[in-house]
């Protein structure tokens, strides 16, 4: 039987049954199984309780031994102890014993230094004495590696006597004969370096390392490189002259390039103890600054001679961040971290150099050539239905302007000069407005009767043309809404990138770690660049809703409401006309009109008047003109009407529906004028003032049939004109006391 089970800390009898019942010899017979389980188990439990005796029999045997054992290991740890307790008595003695001999040998010792100390500037003194006689001789023999022995000697010898009264006089000697030294060096060591001879080169810097003196060996080295660079762009300039700032930058750029990747191997041979990274970069920095001619005046030169300098700046720009790009690879394959010294800060700093001062132009540049596109947008046309496409086609070509300037912004700063560029914007978008603000001025009617041969002269055509232009602008306007919300997100991307998103003293922290070659911000701004971008970036972090471009948004809703205010005036006009002679028409005089026959007549065998059914039936028409803008959704006309409120809006009104909100303006209008207009009646007869109510109430059922409102005005004119003298002043209770007035006097109530 397996009685591992058994040994389980976790052991359940029911559960190990169940097990074991489940085998197929249980399923067969299972009492009988049973019984041979018990038995099995019986006989198991004999011979482990016969085991547990034998051992602990065992145990009983062996305990007296393993009693004298534990004994006999007390009792010499009792012993160890006792002999411990006497070794420390012991050194306690000797410690006693020793300390006065043990300072007479420190101080024994510390004579015997100062001894050697004072013999050892004896025998440099002597030393000094001996090379300092000899020096001139090996001078004389010219023999290179004897004289930087012999001041090598001197030196060592000068370290032990600084306390030698004349220690200055004999530094001074020193320092002239490793300048005679470094001068009898001059000649082969340029020549060392023009040839790139590594052999030579290392003899050398050993010298010079062992007189200290290798800074100044670094300093030909700059000097030669400095003088090779230079001969080589003033070759570039001279040999073709008539060449472009572009040709000259690439090449010069090309052999710039290849004296890093060839000089750094060439310096990780000789230079040892010093970075390569570290002397090119202070050898770049000392060539770029005195080029001759500089390249800041060869690029402003260059510009003044451009139709388009923005361009060719970005161009010449993009010149120099490709070898920008190529020389950070580099550095940075020889190791990151010198990403984080000043001298490659200065080296980034000094190739961009050229460009910060006319970055200060961008504005200038960008405003130019912003320019020059818009003038290439004109609205002229022999036929206004031309002259509305062209509004039409205009809106999505100033858009790409503005969106190919913010990509000009990217290319040149990174996105650094987002302040310039968003003036320049504003400007673009203030001389586009401009435009459409004169081209509606071509719309109007007065404007368009001038040359019949030349435009339409028909008013609804002309209305139409008008809604056009108006949904034109607002479409406009949405488009300015998108393109101020994507340039908001590139604002925010760009500042994060620059390390101003954070807080203020993380966000110095951040742009202090930032990669030389990617501090935008100081790499091409000037201080009042950087002030202007600052502030920027605080109205950014400072204001959840940001518009940028808000004065523009503002100046196309000035179109808006100009366009709103000639749509309505076109169709107004035509109303204008036919209720300007209302005043003086002769019929509110007349005592008898049609004869004695017509003062019986009952009120409804009168008919309204020819100037009242015009209007009625151009209102009535507004619709049919309106409904081609209104079959489908709108969003662009909404939108300008939204923002150019027509007169005589209701507070009630909305835009959503074009038709209802074009024709409730003007019939408001209508109603308000002719209002107006019977007020300014000096007086009505019986006759009239019947005619009078028969030409209000058509004008109100034109109005209820456009399914509107008659204005309280008017209602309240009918209710007056239709009072008896008797109940004039019931009827006028409640009423504009102005309104009232007017009524009563031309109908001579007393």
């Amino acid at each position: 039987m397996d009685l591992s089970a058994f040994s389980n800390d976790n052991f359940d009898a029911k559960e190990w049954i169940n097990t074991t019942f489940h085998s197929p010899d249980a399923q067969k017979n299972k009492e009988q199984y049973a019984t041979n389980l018990v038995l099995k188990l019986q006989l198991m439990i004999q011979k482990v309780n016969s085991a547990l005796e034998d051992t602990a029999q065992q145990v009983l045997q062996s305990l007296p031994r393993v009693l004298r054992e534990v004994e006999t290991m007390r009792q010499e740890a009792q012993l160890l102890q006792e002999q411990m307790k006497t070794v420390k008595e012991d050194f306690i003695k000797v410690e006693r014993d020793s300390t006065t001999s043990m300072k007479n040998l420190l101080k024994i010792d510390t004579v015997k230094s100062r001894m050697q100390e004072a013999n050892k500037a004896l025998r440099e003194a002597d030393n000094w004495t001996t090379l300092s006689s000899d020096v001139e001789q090996v001078f004389e023999s010219g023999a290179v590696s004897a004289i930087a022995g012999k001041l090598i000697g001197m030196q060592n010898s000068l370290e032990i006597l600084v306390d030698v009264p004349d220690y200055k006089e004999r530094c001074q000697q020193l320092e002239e004969l490793k300048n005679r030294l470094e001068a009898m060096l001059s000649p082969p060591l340029v020549a060392a370096f023009n040839v790139q001879s590594v052999e030579a080169a290392q003899s050398y810097v050993k010298i010079f390392r062992d007189i200290k003196r290798l800074s100044e060996l670094q300093k030909c080295y700059h000097k030669c490189q400095k003088e090779h660079l230079l001969q080589q762009w003033r070759q570039i300039v001279e040999i073709d002259p008539d060449g472009t700032i572009t040709d000259w930058l690439n090449n010069f750029y090309d052999i710039l390039s290849s004296t890093w990747h060839s000089q750094t191997s060439w310096l990780g041979q000789v230079f040892l103890d010093l970075s390569s990274v570290e002397i090119l970069s202070e050898v770049m920095v000392d060539v770029l600054s005195s080029l001759e001619p500089s390249l800041h005046f060869c690029i402003k030169a260059a510009l003044k001679q451009q139709d388009n300098p923005l361009l060719f700046l970005i161009d010449l720009k993009q010149i120099t961040d490709r070898f920008a790009r190529g020389i950070e690879l580099a550095i940075t394959s020889i190791d990151s971290d010198n990403l984080q010294k000043p001298h490659t800060a200065m080296l980034a700093q000094t190739l961009y150099a050229p460009y910060r001062p006319l970055m200060e132009k961008y504005a200038s540049l960008e405003g130019r050539l912003l320019h020059s596109k818009l003038s290439t947008i004109t609205f002229e046309a022999d036929d206004l239905m031309d002259l509305v496409q062209l509004l039409g086609e205009s809106t999505n070509r100033i858009l790409n302007f503005a969106e190919e300037a913010e990509n000009r912004c990217q290319f040149l700063t990174r996105g650094c000069s987002y302040p310039d560029l968003i003036e320049s914007l504003k400007d673009l978008f203030a001389g586009y407005t401009n435009k459409v603000s004169k081209m509606l001025e071509q719309l109007k009617p007065a404007n368009t009767h001038r040359d019949r041969n030349k435009y339409l002269t028909d008013s609804w055509m002309l209305f139409q043309h008008t809604l056009h232009s108006l949904q034109f602008i607002g479409e406009f306007f949405l488009q300015l809404e998108t393109f101020e919300q994507a340039l908001i997100s590139h604002v925010r991307e760009t500042i994060k990138k620059l390390g101003y998103s954070l807080t203020l003293q993380e966000e110095e922290n951040e742009r202090r770690c930032l990669n030389p070659f990617h501090s935008y911000v100081d790499l091409f701004l000037t201080s009042p660049m950087k002030n202007e971008l600052r502030e920027l970036v605080t109205t950014i972090q400072s204001q959840d809703d940001v518009f940028l471009l808000n004065d523009s948004c503002e100046r196309v809703k000035n179109t808006c409401a100009q366009a709103g205010q000639l749509a309505f005036d076109i169709v107004f006009d035509q109303i204008k006309s036919h209720l300007s002679p209302v005043p003086t028409m002769e019929i509110w005089k007349l005592e008898n009109p049609g004869g004695t026959v017509t003062l019986d007549l009952p009120v409804f065998s009168l008919s309204p008047q020819e100037y009242i059914t015009q209007i009625g039936q151009y209102l009535m028409t507004l619709p049919q003109h309106i409904e081609p803008f209104a079959l489908e959704e709108n969003p662009a006309l909404h939108t300008a009407l939204k923002h150019g409120k027509l007169p005589y809006t209701s507070e009630h009104d909305t835009v959503e529906h074009v038709a209802d909100y074009l024709v409730g303006c003007l019939a408001r209008g209508t109603m308000e004028m002719y209002v107006e207009k019977i007020l300014e009646v000096s007086h009505l007869t019986p006759h009239a003032i019947q005619q009078l109510i028969i030409d209000i109430e058509y004008l109100i059922a034109v109005v209820e049939d456009l399914g509107l409102s008659p204005l309280e005005n008017l209602q309240d004119v009918k209710t007056l004109l239709r009072a008896d003298a008797s109940g004039f002043t019931a009827a006028g209770q409640g009423k504009q006391a102005h309104l009232v007035s007017c009524i009563r006097s031309m109908r001579g109530i007393e």
